[in-house]
């Protein structure tokens, strides 16, 4: 993980609430390749607003929790900017794509795990945003620096999806958001070479992860 988690981390953790949107972009020759056991890192992009500007408690607040958090991730540059009104966060970076084996080792990683169910043998695979085990351990020490200062374990999530390979990639999820409507359970198919979002955001999303189930890539 890199500078998007870091950056992240801090100002969530300063803000002590959730991303407003984090994106993921994830293509079918990823998901082959996590399901043929390989390592996989992808794009991770978002935009962090907090309220107001830092005092100087807060700043050294966040200079004590982006030590936290260079123990726990693998960190590169990051940008804060103020404004003298408010405090923003570009960030972008990657993160990991692995089996659900594999996910224990991150704080935050994108999973692919199989879906044991046979009314659903057309998408027999799950993709997921989720918080590893190394989470917990980085939450208590941030909240050591102030009780209020954590990461959320749950944030909205947008999954940017592309069909780069020879087929269409067959997806279905549900209460998403897609091109400014909502719906409640559908699939969609994503012809290949093109790509669609789907975004994950509020409602029962506020405490649990993004999910989508997706056919064999």
């Amino acid at each position: 993980m890199r500078r998007i988690l870091v950056g992240l981390l801090v100002l969530l953790a300063l803000a002590g609430c959730k991303a407003d949107m984090l994106e993921v972009r994830v293509t079918a020759g990823d998901l082959a390749d996590v399901l043929a056991g390989k390592s996989v890192e992808v794009p991770f992009e978002a935009n962090f607003r907090s309220f107001g500007d830092l005092d100087a408690e807060q700043r050294e607040d966040l200079k004590h929790l982006q030590e936290i958090a260079e123990r726990y991730l693998d960190i590169e540059d990051f940008q804060v900017n103020n404004d003298g009104s408010s405090t923003t966060v570009e960030i972008e970076g990657t993160l990991p794509l692995v089996g659900a084996d594999a996910a224990a080792g991150y704080v935050y990683a994108l999973v692919v795990d199989s879906v044991d169910e046979p009314t659903l043998a057309a998408f027999p695979y799950r993709l997921r945003l989720a918080a590893g085990d190394r989470f917990s351990a980085m939450e208590d020490e941030m909240q050591g620096v102030n009780y209020m200062s954590a990461p959320d374990e749950v944030n909205p999530v947008q999954f940017r999806l592309k069909a780069d390979g020879d087929d269409a990639l067959e997806v279905l999820a549900g209460g998403f958001s897609m091109g400014g409507e909502n719906f409640g359970v559908r699939t969609v198919s994503i012809p290949q070479g093109e790509a669609a979002s789907l975004t994950f955001k509020g409602g029962a999303y506020d405490d649990v992860g993004g999910t989508l189930l997706f056919s064999k890539p």
